[in-house]
């Protein structure tokens, strides 16, 4: 006979012994599980804990190169902010590291082995260390005389500013750049963008250079 309503349902486990019946039964199942959680666990622990003791010891040794960078030591700076760079590249402390190493290498006039590093930060997804990345990049070019690159890269570190105040500074770097390098209708340009803008903080700069192109293009004509 068939049964039907409450009867005909599946009997849930509700005591005890039933409870413990159905462990005995799956113990191998949940072993497998309880082991699993332990592993996941403990596998996120020693990955913490590493990540933690990595990025202590970069701080460390970029520690260290600073000092040595502020005493005037460029060869023991330059020495220990490439291991940092090495062994620690893509932490915080070794992006760091490469941006001082740039100037470290410019002060020694090693200045396209300097861009060539930053190079490795400019492709990065730091909103902080790009544009400084850029900046730095528009220095060593502008260094070694390549003007128009040293532009360029002014305005890329403009381009990836997140504030207003770090985009002007940026773009007047590329607007004495672009000076230097005879294009004086670009640098016109920028000027005049900044002196339009009173809060800027290089709006007084901009009228000043303004003028002195203004009084250039006179004696040219």
């Amino acid at each position: 006979m068939t049964r039907t309503g409450a009867a005909a349902r599946p009997q849930r486990i509700t005591d005890t012994e039933g409870l413990l019946e159905w462990a005995e039964l799956h113990s191998r199942l949940l072993t497998i599980i309880a082991v699993a959680i332990i592993v996941v666990a403990g596998g996120v622990w020693f990955y913490q804990k590493a990540h933690a003791a990595r990025a202590r010891n970069a701080a460390n040794t970029l520690a260290e190169a600073q000092q040595a960078f502020a005493s005037g030591n460029l060869a023991f700076a330059q020495s220990d902010l490439e291991k940092v760079v090495s062994r620690y590249g893509s932490t915080e402390a070794g992006r760091q590291a490469q941006l001082m190493l740039a100037r470290v290498l410019y002060d020694k006039g090693q200045y396209q082995q300097g861009i060539a590093g930053l190079q490795k930060l400019v492709g990065s997804d730091d909103p902080i260390v790009v544009p400084v990345a850029y900046n730095l990049m528009g220095n060593g070019y502008e260094q070694s005389g390549k003007f128009a690159d040293a532009a360029a890269a002014y305005r890329k570190a403009a381009d990836a500013a997140k504030y207003p105040a770090e985009r002007d500074s940026y773009l007047a770097n590329a607007a004495r750049a672009l000076t230097s390098a005879g294009k004086t209708a670009e640098a016109k340009e920028i000027w005049s963008k900044l002196a339009a803008d009173p809060a800027s903080p290089v709006n007084a700069e901009a009228r000043v250079r303004l003028g002195e192109l203004e009084v250039h293009a006179a004696k040219q004509s």
